[in-house]
């Protein structure tokens, strides 16, 4: 799998324009992108960066499949009508190319989607980490210990960029004063994480209406 994470920033960072974003989104973006291979696996606003700045994040079957996308992005009238009009709201857009770490299965993301179905978390977390370099393998293998017993849905790394960043996916806000290890398992991960990950940043999300991630 291979998964798109853009963020947008809003002009002007209303709750009117993000109201207009929305429905942007499920009546265009949604549809249109949908029958190209394109999955919609969480979208959040979110106050860390800017004001009510929006994620996406998008699950392709394979780099293949995310190529098929970005040409149809260029020919598809309704691909290229939807994203106009998110462009005329949100007049800065950041994309990024993630794949799976491997600690933490694709199917820990499908369950989530599917528990929150039922029950809605509302509040997710990106864990953005910054892995010493050379020690990339050593931090996937104490995850993968650990991802059992951690409300985690998903862990990816960069396709290109920073081959030393992963971002984390959790369930509910973790990164509030407090948080704790609450097994052995959650300690034996916690307790030595800072030496192959010294750098850490929260950035708290909030599940948007249209988020299969609820």
């Amino acid at each position: 799998m291979i998964y798109l994470k853009e963020s947008f920033n809003l002009h002007p960072a209303s709750p009117a324009n993000r109201d207009r974003f929305i429905g942007g989104v499920e009546e265009g973006l949604l549809p249109a992108s949908s029958s190209h291979g394109a999955r919609l696996v969480g979208s959040w606003f979110a106050h860390e960066e800017w004001y009510s700045q929006i994620v996406h994040v998008t699950e392709f079957d394979d780099l293949a499949a995310f190529d098929e996308y970005r040409k149809a992005a260029r020919t598809d009238a309704r691909l290229i009508e939807a994203q106009a009009k998110l462009a005329n709201l949100a007049l800065e857009r950041r994309s990024e190319l993630l794949e799976p770490l491997g600690a933490v299965p694709i199917s820990a993301l499908h369950d989530a989607i599917e528990a929150s179905r039922n029950e809605p978390v509302g509040v997710y977390t990106f864990a953005i980490l910054e892995v010493t370099p050379g020690s990339m393998e050593q931090f996937s293998s104490m995850l993968a210990g650990a991802a059992s017993a951690l409300p985690i849905a998903a862990a990816w790394r960069d396709v290109s960029g920073n081959p030393n960043r992963v971002i984390d996916l959790w369930k509910g806000d973790t990164g509030k004063a407090g948080f704790r290890p609450t097994n052995d398992q959650q300690n034996a991960f916690f307790e030595p994480l800072r030496e192959v990950a010294p750098r850490e940043r929260m950035m708290r999300l909030h599940a948007m209406p249209y988020s299969p991630l609820r």
